[in-house]
């Protein structure tokens, strides 16, 4: 029997990822007509290839979490589908970071070593925080009891040791960041560019807020009754597609305003 405190954890998990999956939809019809106005026309580069994962993963991401939480699965093996949840998530959020790190790169005026290193880093971050995660997981795991009676793994919850996949995804959004402040202040002081305004602005008001989720996540993971943490795991997500499509239709839009007024090369994004 599940304890009345721990019911009231998942229960609440549960709500905040379904109402997740709300919000998703919502925002998917409210965002459409500037997807269809700047993106459905454009050939296909890497740029609108990371858009559309970033965009249409996440329905994929909301579909599994959703039937992981109104699907009643008792004494099921549910390690496969929560594996493949998990690549789902993952390459949802690495294609949201992928288009910050474009935007990021036009913001240092296509600098390559500079998008080498954050291709590193990004690949590195991937790698610990994937497998120092699993490390970890593997060491704090209790060993199974063969007389106790066989019991179901498909329970609304994740470990703690999960918080270290936030914790690297916290760390690499603040270098983007950071990255975008430094560069802004640096050598656009002066400036004066709508297209440097909408650009550094997108970089503070969408990335910030991931930043925060990010943040809140690690810590809900890490310190929070188990029951509780994933409480923000599809509205973290969810949170990612909306921001970074955001960034790209605010980048479209500007780009057609300022194209022959400003210095800053965007052509990343936009293919001729």
């Amino acid at each position: 029997m599940v304890a009345p405190i721990e019911n009231i954890g998942i229960q609440t998990s549960k709500y905040c990822n379904v109402a997740g999956l709300g919000v998703l939809i919502f925002d998917y019809f409210l965002t459409l007509e500037p997807e269809i106005r700047w993106t459905w026309n454009r050939r296909w580069n890497i740029t609108r290839i990371l858009f559309v994962i970033s965009r249409y993963m996440a329905f994929a991401a909301a579909g599994m979490t959703s039937y992981a939480v109104l699907a009643t699965r008792a004494n099921e093996n549910c390690s496969n589908f929560s594996a493949a949840s998990n690549a789902i998530h993952i390459i949802t959020i690495v294609s949201s970071e992928g288009l910050l790190i474009i935007r990021t790169y036009a913001f240092w005026r296509k600098n390559n070593k500079l998008l080498a290193v954050l291709l590193v880093l990004a690949a590195i971050c991937i790698g610990c925080g994937v497998g120092l995660t699993d490390f970890v997981g593997d060491l704090l795991a209790v060993p199974a009891n063969p007389s106790a009676p066989p019991t179901s793994n498909c329970t609304f919850e994740a470990s703690s040791n999960s918080a270290i996949q936030y914790g690297f995804l916290v760390a690499y959004e603040i270098l983007l960041f950071s990255l975008m402040v430094f560069k802004r202040y640096k050598d656009y002081r002066d400036c004066d560019s709508r297209l440097v305004r909408v650009v550094f602005q997108g970089g503070v008001w969408y990335m910030a807020p991931m930043i925060f989720v990010s943040v809140v996540n690690a810590v809900i993971t890490a310190v929070v009754p188990q029951s509780y943490n994933e409480m923000l795991d599809l509205p973290q997500i969810v949170l990612h597609s909306m921001l970074a499509s955001r960034v790209l239709f605010s980048l479209y839009a500007s780009e057609r305003d300022e194209l022959e007024e400003t210095s800053l090369q965007i052509s990343t994004f936009y293919p001729t």
